[in-house]
Protein backbone atom coordinates (compact mmCIF):
# COMPACT_ATOMS: atom_id res chain seq x y z
CA UNK A 1 0.00 0.00 0.00
CA UNK A 2 2.85 2.36 0.86
CA UNK A 3 4.48 1.58 -2.47
CA UNK A 4 1.23 2.33 -4.33
CA UNK A 5 0.80 5.58 -2.40
CA UNK A 6 4.35 6.61 -3.19
CA UNK A 7 3.90 5.79 -6.86
CA UNK A 8 0.68 7.82 -7.00
CA UNK A 9 2.37 10.77 -5.27
CA UNK A 10 5.25 10.72 -7.74
CA UNK A 11 2.87 10.55 -10.71
CA UNK A 12 0.79 13.42 -9.29
CA UNK A 13 3.89 15.55 -8.68
CA UNK A 14 5.15 14.83 -12.20
CA UNK A 15 1.75 15.73 -13.72
CA UNK A 16 1.63 19.00 -11.75
CA UNK A 17 5.15 19.87 -12.89
CA UNK A 18 4.43 19.07 -16.55
CA UNK A 19 1.15 21.02 -16.40
CA UNK A 20 2.91 24.03 -14.88
CA UNK A 21 5.70 23.75 -17.44
CA UNK A 22 3.17 23.79 -20.29
CA UNK A 23 1.52 26.88 -18.82
CA UNK A 24 4.87 28.67 -18.49
CA UNK A 25 5.88 27.61 -22.01
CA UNK A 26 2.63 29.06 -23.35
CA UNK A 27 3.25 32.34 -21.51
CA UNK A 28 6.82 32.52 -22.85
CA UNK A 29 5.63 31.77 -26.39
CA UNK A 30 3.04 34.53 -26.12
CA UNK A 31 5.73 36.93 -24.92
CA UNK A 32 8.00 36.00 -27.84
CA UNK A 33 5.20 36.57 -30.34
CA UNK A 34 4.36 39.97 -28.89
CA UNK A 35 7.99 41.14 -28.69
CA UNK A 36 8.93 39.87 -32.15
CA UNK A 37 5.65 41.12 -33.68
CA UNK A 38 4.93 37.67 -35.10
CA UNK A 39 1.53 37.45 -33.48
CA UNK A 40 -0.81 35.00 -35.25
CA UNK A 41 -3.79 37.33 -35.63
CA UNK A 42 -5.73 35.23 -38.14
CA UNK A 43 -5.58 32.04 -36.09
CA UNK A 44 -6.34 33.89 -32.85
CA UNK A 45 -9.38 35.65 -34.33
CA UNK A 46 -10.57 32.34 -35.79
CA UNK A 47 -10.27 30.67 -32.39
CA UNK A 48 -12.06 33.58 -30.67
CA UNK A 49 -14.95 33.17 -33.08
CA UNK A 50 -15.14 29.40 -32.59
CA UNK A 51 -14.79 29.53 -28.82
CA UNK A 52 -16.53 32.78 -27.83
CA UNK A 53 -19.12 33.65 -30.46
CA UNK A 54 -20.38 30.12 -31.14
CA UNK A 55 -20.57 29.36 -27.40
CA UNK A 56 -22.47 32.52 -26.44
CA UNK A 57 -26.07 31.35 -27.14
CA UNK A 58 -25.73 28.19 -25.04
CA UNK A 59 -24.09 30.07 -22.17
CA UNK A 60 -26.68 32.85 -22.10
CA UNK A 61 -29.54 30.34 -22.28
CA UNK A 62 -28.10 28.25 -19.44
CA UNK A 63 -27.24 31.16 -17.12
CA UNK A 64 -30.67 32.71 -17.63
CA UNK A 65 -32.45 29.58 -16.42
CA UNK A 66 -30.01 29.23 -13.51
CA UNK A 67 -30.88 32.80 -12.52
CA UNK A 68 -34.62 32.12 -12.77
CA UNK A 69 -34.26 29.04 -10.58
CA UNK A 70 -32.15 30.75 -7.92
CA UNK A 71 -34.40 33.80 -7.73
CA UNK A 72 -37.38 31.57 -6.94
CA UNK A 73 -35.37 29.41 -4.50
CA UNK A 74 -33.96 32.42 -2.64
CA UNK A 75 -37.43 33.91 -2.30
CA UNK A 76 -38.93 30.67 -1.00
CA UNK A 77 -36.25 30.08 1.65
CA UNK A 78 -36.10 33.72 2.76
CA UNK A 79 -39.85 33.76 3.32
CA UNK A 80 -39.59 30.45 5.14
CA UNK A 81 -36.76 31.54 7.47
CA UNK A 82 -37.05 35.34 7.68
CA UNK A 83 -40.69 35.90 6.80
CA UNK A 84 -39.83 38.30 3.95
CA UNK A 85 -37.81 38.28 0.73
CA UNK A 86 -36.70 41.88 0.26
CA UNK A 87 -33.06 40.85 -0.22
CA UNK A 88 -33.70 38.40 -3.06
CA UNK A 89 -32.39 40.76 -5.79
CA UNK A 90 -29.20 41.45 -3.85
CA UNK A 91 -28.49 37.82 -2.94
CA UNK A 92 -29.24 36.40 -6.38
CA UNK A 93 -27.17 39.08 -8.15
CA UNK A 94 -24.15 38.77 -5.84
CA UNK A 95 -24.29 34.98 -6.02
CA UNK A 96 -24.44 35.07 -9.81
CA UNK A 97 -21.51 37.49 -10.00
CA UNK A 98 -19.26 35.84 -7.44
CA UNK A 99 -19.99 32.17 -8.05
CA UNK A 100 -22.49 30.84 -10.54
CA UNK A 101 -21.74 33.26 -13.37
CA UNK A 102 -18.07 32.43 -13.91
CA UNK A 103 -18.26 28.84 -12.60
CA UNK A 104 -21.21 27.63 -14.70
CA UNK A 105 -19.94 29.48 -17.76
CA UNK A 106 -16.51 27.88 -17.49
CA UNK A 107 -17.97 24.44 -16.76
CA UNK A 108 -19.95 24.66 -19.99
CA UNK A 109 -16.92 25.95 -21.88
CA UNK A 110 -14.84 23.07 -20.50
CA UNK A 111 -17.42 20.60 -21.80
CA UNK A 112 -17.65 22.24 -25.21
CA UNK A 113 -14.30 23.88 -25.86
CA UNK A 114 -11.94 21.91 -23.63
CA UNK A 115 -13.13 18.64 -25.15
CA UNK A 116 -12.79 20.03 -28.69
CA UNK A 117 -9.25 21.32 -28.12
CA UNK A 118 -8.13 18.05 -26.51
CA UNK A 119 -9.64 15.97 -29.32
CA UNK A 120 -8.10 18.18 -32.02
CA UNK A 121 -4.61 18.20 -30.50
CA UNK A 122 -4.75 14.48 -29.65
CA UNK A 123 -5.74 13.68 -33.23
CA UNK A 124 -2.79 15.74 -34.48
CA UNK A 125 -0.55 13.87 -32.06
CA UNK A 126 -1.61 10.36 -33.11
CA UNK A 127 -1.41 11.25 -36.83
CA UNK A 128 2.12 12.70 -36.40
CA UNK A 129 1.05 16.22 -37.41
CA UNK A 130 2.76 17.70 -34.34
CA UNK A 131 6.01 15.97 -35.31
CA UNK A 132 5.57 17.42 -38.80
CA UNK A 133 5.30 20.92 -37.31
CA UNK A 134 8.57 20.39 -35.46
CA UNK A 135 10.27 19.18 -38.66
CA UNK A 136 9.09 22.39 -40.38
CA UNK A 137 10.64 24.39 -37.50
CA UNK A 138 7.21 25.49 -36.24
CA UNK A 139 6.85 25.56 -32.47
CA UNK A 140 3.65 23.60 -31.58
CA UNK A 141 3.20 25.76 -28.48
CA UNK A 142 3.21 28.98 -30.52
CA UNK A 143 1.08 27.50 -33.29
CA UNK A 144 -1.48 25.55 -31.23
CA UNK A 145 -1.41 26.69 -27.62
CA UNK A 146 -1.14 30.48 -27.72
CA UNK A 147 -4.16 31.26 -29.99
CA UNK A 148 -6.39 28.85 -28.06
CA UNK A 149 -5.24 30.18 -24.70
CA UNK A 150 -5.96 33.80 -25.67
CA UNK A 151 -9.33 32.84 -27.14
CA UNK A 152 -10.35 30.89 -24.03
CA UNK A 153 -9.46 33.73 -21.66
CA UNK A 154 -11.32 36.21 -23.87
CA UNK A 155 -14.32 33.87 -24.14
CA UNK A 156 -14.58 33.15 -20.42
CA UNK A 157 -14.37 36.81 -19.40
CA UNK A 158 -16.67 38.22 -22.08
CA UNK A 159 -19.25 35.43 -21.95
CA UNK A 160 -19.34 35.49 -18.13
CA UNK A 161 -20.05 39.22 -18.04
CA UNK A 162 -22.63 39.09 -20.84
CA UNK A 163 -24.34 36.00 -19.44
CA UNK A 164 -24.51 37.43 -15.93
CA UNK A 165 -26.00 40.66 -17.27
CA UNK A 166 -28.72 38.81 -19.17
CA UNK A 167 -29.27 36.45 -16.22
CA UNK A 168 -29.87 39.49 -13.97
CA UNK A 169 -32.52 40.71 -16.41
CA UNK A 170 -34.06 37.23 -16.32
CA UNK A 171 -34.11 37.35 -12.52
CA UNK A 172 -35.84 40.73 -12.63
CA UNK A 173 -38.42 39.33 -15.06
CA UNK A 174 -39.30 36.29 -12.94
CA UNK A 175 -39.32 38.46 -9.80
CA UNK A 176 -41.90 40.78 -11.36
CA UNK A 177 -44.03 37.89 -12.68
CA UNK A 178 -43.79 35.39 -9.82
CA UNK A 179 -42.73 37.34 -6.71
CA UNK A 180 -44.60 40.62 -7.13
CA UNK A 181 -41.56 42.89 -7.47
CA UNK A 182 -41.69 45.97 -9.64
CA UNK A 183 -38.69 46.50 -11.90
CA UNK A 184 -37.69 49.58 -9.90
CA UNK A 185 -37.83 47.72 -6.57
CA UNK A 186 -35.73 44.86 -7.94
CA UNK A 187 -32.96 47.02 -9.35
CA UNK A 188 -32.99 49.38 -6.36
CA UNK A 189 -32.39 46.46 -4.00
CA UNK A 190 -29.79 45.01 -6.34
CA UNK A 191 -27.73 48.20 -6.68
CA UNK A 192 -27.97 48.94 -2.95
CA UNK A 193 -26.07 45.78 -1.98
CA UNK A 194 -24.02 45.00 -5.10
CA UNK A 195 -20.48 46.40 -5.02
CA UNK A 196 -17.80 46.89 -7.63
CA UNK A 197 -15.81 44.15 -5.87
CA UNK A 198 -18.49 41.65 -6.92
CA UNK A 199 -17.94 42.49 -10.60
CA UNK A 200 -14.20 42.44 -9.98
CA UNK A 201 -14.36 38.92 -8.54
CA UNK A 202 -16.44 37.73 -11.51
CA UNK A 203 -13.80 39.12 -13.89
CA UNK A 204 -10.86 37.63 -11.98
CA UNK A 205 -12.42 34.18 -11.64
CA UNK A 206 -13.43 34.07 -15.30
CA UNK A 207 -9.91 35.04 -16.39
CA UNK A 208 -8.24 32.43 -14.17
CA UNK A 209 -10.66 29.67 -15.18
CA UNK A 210 -10.22 30.64 -18.81
CA UNK A 211 -6.46 30.27 -18.42
CA UNK A 212 -6.76 26.78 -16.93
CA UNK A 213 -9.23 25.25 -19.42
CA UNK A 214 -7.01 25.32 -22.54
CA UNK A 215 -3.87 24.31 -20.63
CA UNK A 216 -5.66 21.22 -19.27
CA UNK A 217 -6.95 20.36 -22.74
CA UNK A 218 -3.58 20.90 -24.42
CA UNK A 219 -1.76 18.96 -21.71
CA UNK A 220 -3.82 15.83 -22.27
CA UNK A 221 -3.89 16.35 -26.03
CA UNK A 222 -0.10 16.51 -26.29
CA UNK A 223 0.22 13.38 -24.11
CA UNK A 224 -2.40 11.29 -25.98
CA UNK A 225 -1.62 7.65 -26.73
CA UNK A 226 -1.74 6.48 -30.32
CA UNK A 227 -5.02 5.23 -31.74
CA UNK A 228 -8.68 6.24 -31.54
CA UNK A 229 -8.83 5.05 -27.94
CA UNK A 230 -6.06 7.47 -27.01
CA UNK A 231 -7.98 10.42 -28.49
CA UNK A 232 -11.12 9.55 -26.53
CA UNK A 233 -9.12 9.03 -23.35
CA UNK A 234 -7.37 12.38 -23.72
CA UNK A 235 -10.69 14.15 -24.29
CA UNK A 236 -12.28 12.59 -21.21
CA UNK A 237 -9.30 13.40 -19.01
CA UNK A 238 -9.19 16.97 -20.28
CA UNK A 239 -12.81 17.60 -19.29
CA UNK A 240 -12.50 15.91 -15.88
CA UNK A 241 -9.25 17.68 -15.01
CA UNK A 242 -10.73 20.98 -16.21
CA UNK A 243 -13.65 20.57 -13.81
CA UNK A 244 -11.32 19.71 -10.92
CA UNK A 245 -9.06 22.68 -11.64
CA UNK A 246 -12.04 25.04 -11.71
CA UNK A 247 -13.26 23.72 -8.34
CA UNK A 248 -9.81 24.12 -6.76
CA UNK A 249 -9.21 27.55 -8.28
CA UNK A 250 -12.71 28.70 -7.25
CA UNK A 251 -12.04 27.79 -3.62
CA UNK A 252 -8.62 29.46 -3.58
CA UNK A 253 -9.88 32.64 -5.24
CA UNK A 254 -12.93 32.81 -2.97
CA UNK A 255 -10.66 32.42 0.05
CA UNK A 256 -8.22 35.08 -1.16
CA UNK A 257 -10.87 37.55 -2.36
CA UNK A 258 -13.26 37.10 0.56
CA UNK A 259 -12.39 40.49 2.05
CA UNK A 260 -12.44 42.34 -1.29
Amino acid sequence: MIEALGSFSLQAARAIWEFSELGMSTARALGRQVLSRRFRWNETIHQCYDIAVLSLPVMVFSLTFVSLMFTIEFSFHMKLVLGQDSLVPAFSTVFMLREFGPVVTCFLLTSRVGAAIAAEVATMKVTDQIDALKILAVDPIEYLAVPRWIACVFACVSISLVSVGIAILGGALIASIKLGYSTGQYFNSMFTFTRFADFQECFIKAAVFGSLIPIAALYHGFRARYGAEGVGEATTRAVVSGFLLIFIADFLLTYLLYRV
